[in-house]
């Protein structure tokens, strides 16, 4: 059964060996679910029931190093551990149910609503503080760092734009240093940031939400984890309105109603801008002729061209 799996076989440490001495049943069924530059994903059928093997490739910290940390405060929140190996990125996690776009597009909009509001009290209480995400492996955004990351992303891109979508870029400068600096100095504490809280990444069930895929977790302003999950309801915008209500009320120990607002809007502003430095940091860290960075880069290029256009 194993030898089906090449994805497995060629991976550095024997994950194979591994799995097999973790699983407390035999394994009936082996399918590879995922297999990119990121990460590979392995669905494994037992007689005890489903778990999922995922190894992290690439862009710390792995998911095994950000889960093995989440679950002891907040269980409910993230997959059931089986087992970890942080030092190689691997996970075994049981089956935490169903995923996919109607997993939560067909919810009315109180799930919607309890989803963000899962989302900010996990933000609140992972039980540790940034330093401590940092020290793992998360990439540290807070403050001014966003700043510096987001000048020298646009620096080293520059030369791929046409002069006028570099000149747009260039006159926005001053305001995306306003934008940056505003959020520094908001009073919101920052907290790890899920940088694809989208609908599949979610599973929802008996009133109950699991937040999964964890790799490539950074630290920042909170605002930016829940921006994702709001492409997914831009066109409905009385859900849109109650989703933002919601996550935005969590935080109303940290500054005003008004201040949430403001920052809140700043991160919808710079939200295009923030995606680039996304794929930039993951295009730094792949083979830069292979066909994903490519497809990044083409998909962050559309994206500062379309900012630059818009603000022209």
């Amino acid at each position: 059964m194993w030898q089906d799996l090449p994805s497995l076989t060629v991976l550095a440490g024997d994950p194979v060996r591994w799995i097999a001495g973790c699983l407390p049943t035999p394994c009936r069924e082996v399918e590879t679910v995922r297999e990119t530059a990121r990460s590979t994903v392995v669905r494994l059928t037992t007689d005890a029931g489903i778990v999922y093997f995922k190894a992290d490739h690439i862009l710390p910290p792995s998911e095994a190093c950000i889960i093995g940390r989440l679950a002891p405060h907040l269980p409910h929140l993230v997959p059931q551990v089986v087992a970890l190996d942080e030092e190689r990125g691997w996970s075994l996690t049981h089956d935490a149910g169903s995923t996919g776009p109607t997993s939560l597009d067909d919810q009315p909009t109180e799930a919607w609503r309890a989803v963000s509001r899962a989302f900010g009290m996990l933000q609140r209480n992972t039980g540790r503080g940034p330093d401590d995400w940092v020290t793992v492996g998360c990439r540290d955004l807070r403050g001014g760092r966003l700043l510096e990351a987001l000048q020298a992303m646009l620096e080293h891109v520059s030369a791929e734009l046409d002069a006028t979508d570099r000149d747009g870029l260039t006159r926005m400068l001053p305001r995306i240093e306003e934008a940056c600096d505003d959020l520094a100095h908001d009073g919101i504490p920052a907290t790890l940031v899920h940088q694809d809280l989208v609908p599949e990444n979610l599973v929802w069930k008996a009133e109950q939400v699991v937040f999964l895929d964890w790799s490539d977790t950074v630290v920042g302003h909170p605002f930016f984890g829940l921006d994702r999950l709001l492409d997914s309801c831009w066109s409905d915008a009385p859900r849109k309105a109650a989703v933002i209500a919601d996550y935005l009320s969590g935080f109303e120990d940290a500054a005003s109603p008004e201040r949430l607002q403001r920052s809140f809007d700043r991160v919808l502003w710079l939200r295009v801008l923030y995606e680039g430095l996304r794929w930039h940091h993951e295009i730094q860290a792949l083979d830069p002729a292979s066909e994903h960075a490519q497809r990044l880069r083409v998909d962050q290029l559309q994206g500062l061209t379309m900012v630059a256009q818009r603000q022209a």
